[in-house]
């Protein structure tokens, strides 16, 4: 039996990786924490059990007293001596005394001893020297990302055939590429989904004014012709709620997420991707719901895009602060979160963004999504081909 021993912390996703891959002997896995992270183990247990790996948690005293940590260490150690086979130690995670602490112990017995690389996501070898530093497969998904960040998620079922999809994705590569011409009418067109939502039907009638509108009519004849919507004598009539969300912004959030797609085919270092992720997190006795427009994971991080059709001039900071809240709440140390905005942005929320480490993609930009989305997810690191 081959054990991996490991210290939780408040960030221990690197705890998890190394274990999902094909190419790590892994039998069992015995967590280390204080009584205070049982809660903590029970989320990253249900992730391995679910995998056949046998999970133990074995607890150490909530102190900074370091002869008492190693103390009970040492009995840990006695205890995998005659229980394991083999015995790892993941020296990835932990509180700085606790993690020297057990360092020392497990390098007394001559164990073998490694971290994983927060950027490579390469398992490198502290002891013994001689052994290659290895990339770790990129095998978690994102409810298991979620899980040990504490948060439950429902993914959507995309209720739309793949063919009209295709389409989709080239009218909304259409309208991106025309952003900066197309923005008032889109404006309109989210103004007329939104009414329909409000009125909870997917018929509305378009004044005189707005059935003037230029760059709407162009944006209608180009529903028409997808089937997503009629339009005859003032009266637009969305074929069905999915069409109208479409319109209601949902285009930006689909182009979004079928360009992720088509980056997969060229970067394998993305290994799951979901489009309208509702998260649930605990907070006291109530529950909180978020939605991610779309989330990806790239080389074991989780990626958290946000796409943004109406003007930022009232909420751009709240949109920020929110997005950052999200990226760390929910990914980590390692997490990286992008806002892809339909509208112009100010030169303070660019300023904002920066400072609070957001990715951005603006309307100026959209033309060339898959260029920018590539650059972005390709600086998550790792290698360019995991072997299966």
């Amino acid at each position: 039996m081959i054990t991996h021993v490991g210290i939780i912390d408040q960030d221990p996703v690197r705890l998890i990786t190394p274990l999902l891959d094909e190419a790590v002997p892994a039998d069992k896995m015995v967590f280390i924490g204080t009584e205070k992270q049982q809660e903590q183990y029970e989320r990253l247990a249900s992730i391995l059990t679910s995998r056949n790996i046998i999970v133990e948690f074995f607890i150490i005293p909530d102190i900074i007293n370091v002869t008492q940590i190693r103390q009970r260490l040492n009995q840990l150690a006695d205890q995998l001596k005659q229980d394991s086979r083999d015995v790892w130690f993941n020296a990835s995670c932990g509180l700085r005394h606790r993690l020297l602490s057990a360092y020392e112990v497990f390098r007394s017995f001559h164990w073998p001893i490694y971290v994983i690389e927060p950027f490579s996501d390469e398992m490198c070898w502290l002891f013994p020297n001689d052994r290659e530093q290895q990339q770790v497969q990129d095998r978690i998904q994102i409810s298991d990302y979620l899980t040990i960040f504490g948060a439950r998620c429902e993914l959507s079922d995309n209720p739309m055939p793949e063919s009209l999809n295709d389409q989709l994705w080239e009218l909304g590569q259409r309208w991106a590429s025309s952003a900066l011409e197309l923005g008032p009418g889109l404006a309109t067109l989210n103004y007329l989904a939104t009414t329909c939502r409000k009125e909870q039907v997917l018929t509305v009638a378009l004044s005189e004014k707005q059935q003037g509108y230029k760059e709407l009519g162009t944006l209608l004849t180009d529903l028409e012709e997808t089937g997503l919507a009629t339009y005859h004598d003032g009266i637009l009539t969305f074929k069905h709620e999915e069409a109208r969300r479409f319109a209601n912004g949902e285009w930006l959030e689909s182009l979004v997420h079928s360009t992720v797609r088509a980056i997969q085919n060229e970067l394998p270092t993305i290994q799951d991707h979901s489009l309208g992720v509702q998260v649930y997190r605990k907070i006291g006795e109530r529950e909180v719901r978020n939605e991610l427009d779309v989330a990806t994971i790239v080389n074991n991080k989780l990626h958290i895009i946000e796409c943004k059709t109406k003007g930022m001039r009232d909420d751009g900071d709240d949109t920020l602060y929110k997005l950052e809240s999200l990226r760390d709440l929910l990914g980590g140390l390692q997490a990286r979160a992008m806002l892809v905005s339909f509208r112009p942005l100010r030169h303070h929320d660019l300023v904002r963004a920066q400072d609070l480490g957001l990715a951005i993609i603006g309307p100026d930009q959209l033309g060339e999504l898959y260029t920018h989305l590539h650059d972005w997810l390709k600086g998550a690191g790792g290698q360019a081909h995991n072997p299966a």
